[in-house]
């Protein structure tokens, strides 16, 4: 009688091979599910990996540690949407900064747990990498404020909309995180505070 060289069978282990940009959109999807639920720092590697369903070792040659992954989803988070505004020039200007206001929370809607969480994070970690997002996706919606609501790209307009950045993440942790205020009474305040930033020009 043959001896059995294996005593069960021996199965290989399939792996969907997929093209660079989407092997590591794969793998920032995933991590972004699990810092919307969870802190940076609770959350290990070998999690990433496995809620992304490749090995530590293919995260590190598309990203190399640990906190690349996070800024990549904290860059993905705090893009604004890509649909268009529709031509607003023929409203007041409190009627297009309510509309504009109103498109931004849709995208605070999608993917705001991310996002909200992303100044905190920063000014935890002070002047860093982090805070380089940041600051880069607040000057990026300034600018498309400004363009949506028709007004000049003014480096006076600009910062004073950058300023303002802090309180409109404020006010999305108050209505997305802590439940304290409602969709509607966010885009109230915004409109309010915004209008009043813009016409002090």
């Amino acid at each position: 009688m043959p001896i059995a060289l294996f005593t069960r069978p021996v199965t290989a282990v399939s792996r969907t091979r997929l093209e660079p940009d989407a092997r590591r959109r794969q793998i920032v999807e995933a991590a972004r599910t699990l810092y919307a639920e969870r802190a940076y720092d609770d959350v290990s590697l070998a999690e990433l990996a496995r809620a992304a369903g490749v090995t530590r070792g293919l995260l590190h040659h598309y990203f190399g540690s640990k906190r690349e992954i996070f800024l990549a989803v904290m860059r993905d988070s705090t893009l604004m949407p890509e649909t268009e505004l529709p031509d607003l020039l023929h409203l007041t200007l409190s009627e297009r900064v309510r509309v504009t206001m109103d498109w931004i929370l849709d995208a605070a809607q999608t993917y705001g747990q991310a996002w909200v969480a992303a100044s905190g994070a920063a000014e935890l970690h002070g002047e860093s990498d982090l805070q380089v997002v940041v600051d880069e996706a607040d000057d990026r919606a300034a600018r498309l404020v400004l363009d949506a609501v028709g007004l000049p790209d003014s480096p006076v307009l600009r910062a004073r909309l950058r300023a303002s950045a802090a309180y409109v993440k404020a006010l999305c942790r108050e209505w997305l995180q802590r439940g304290t205020l409602t969709r509607d009474d966010v885009l109230d305040l915004l409109t309010t505070h915004l209008v009043h930033v813009l016409e002090g020009s």
